[in-house]
């Protein structure tokens, strides 16, 4: 049965291969009766048997007139997949343990008739057996010899759900469906089905559907990670701490508690409060201001993943101190390092230097 699943599956990708938008035509569009449409059909060929038998021309007309029907649902079936176009929006990474947004485009902008009851099934995980009243579940036993640390979860708790959407003619619908990312790396996307009973429920037709692109999943984040580094007070201090002297003899930051009234740019706060953003002061000029960097050293004692899911939790952490005190940080991997900044496009390829680090290109 797997041998026939394989070859089943390299066909469907001859037949189909991996492209960021598909149209979906009579080539890779596939239709089947379903239980409903086998059972509506053994009806009529009872109903015509009896018609037969008694010969009753009511019995004739009706069930020639339930098997055109039948027959016209087949046809409006296909025709309700057929020329329907998907694409890929754009994605966003995410951590490990979390799920990937999928954003799919259903277009019919060009086309007369809407496209109703289009079902996206993602690949559904495979369902565990029920435990029986006589048969009890084991309940998995702690390993006594197995390393303390965090450890990636099990299972996630996201579970891929079916998708209905519709597109009305002349228009286009987004749908969003969540792609479970079980570890860090480059998550390829899994092939999707598309299918649709649409409009009888008698037949199923279905296409499949798999994405070129691939997402870059960062670390998981540590749940009850320790605290950033401590800065030293004179600048110096151990390894992956330094300080850089900056002249910013008007230069501004974020207000703090503490700061006097003469720092403040009254100006610009006003600006920025009246925009529902924090006030500004001024910095002095001249003032030394300290670089937090973040190393693989500091995070001694872990695996590698776990190490890298520390460090990654103190890049958040260390971005969101920058966005309240302006305080740069950098990050130090074995072999790279990313130089010291702030903002979403820094903490970004900090984590991007992380989820790709140790990975074969």
């Amino acid at each position: 049965m797997n041998a026939l699943q394989q070859r089943w599956r390299r066909w469907i990708d001859e037949r189909s291969p991996a492209r960021d938008s598909i149209r979906f035509t009579q080539r890779n569009v596939y239709i089947l009766p379903n239980k409903g449409g086998v059972g509506y059909a053994a009806v009529v060929l009872v109903l015509l048997l009896a018609a037969i038998n008694e010969q009753l021309n009511l019995g004739y007309a009706l069930a020639f007139l339930l098997g055109g029907v039948g027959l016209s649902a087949m046809w409006l079936t296909h025709g309700n997949l057929r020329d329907l176009s998907l694409s890929l929006g754009s994605l966003t990474s995410v951590h490990a343990g979390q799920a990937v947004i999928l954003p799919v485009v259903l277009d019919a902008s060009g086309l007369k008739r809407g496209r109703y009851g289009v079902v996206l099934k993602p690949p559904q995980r495979p369902v565990q057996p029920r435990a029986r009243w006589w048969r009890r579940a084991r309940q998995p036993v702690a390993d006594p010899a197995a390393p303390l640390g965090p450890r990636p979860p099990a299972e996630l708790p996201i579970t891929p759900l079916d998708t209905v959407a519709e597109a009305a003619a002349g228009h286009q619908q987004t749908v969003t469906l969540a792609v479970p990312a079980p570890s860090r790396g480059w998550l390829p996307l899994p092939r999707l089905r598309i299918e649709t009973t649409y409009p009888l429920g008698l037949f199923t037709a279905w296409g499949y559907w798999r994405a070129e692109r691939r997402v870059l999943v960062w670390p998981a984040l540590e749940p009850m990670a320790p605290p950033l580094p401590d800065l030293p007070a004179d600048g110096g201090g151990p390894p992956g701490l330094s300080a850089t002297s900056v002249d910013l003899p008007d230069g501004l930051r974020p207000w703090r508690r503490g700061d006097t009234i003469r720092t403040v740019a009254w100006k610009k706060s006003a600006t920025r409060l009246a925009s529902g953003l924090e006030p500004v002061s001024r910095e002095a000029a001249g003032r030394p201001r300290q670089e937090r960097w973040i190393e693989w050293s500091q995070a001694e004692g872990l695996d590698t993943e776990a190490r890298l899911s520390r460090l990654a939790t103190w890049v958040v952490m260390a971005e969101r101190q920058a966005s309240q005190d302006g305080q740069p940080y950098g990050l130090r991997l074995p072999g790279l390092a990313v130089a010291s900044s702030q903002g979403p496009v820094h903490l970004q390829e900090c984590l991007d230097a992380l989820a790709q680090w140790g990975l074969t290109p």
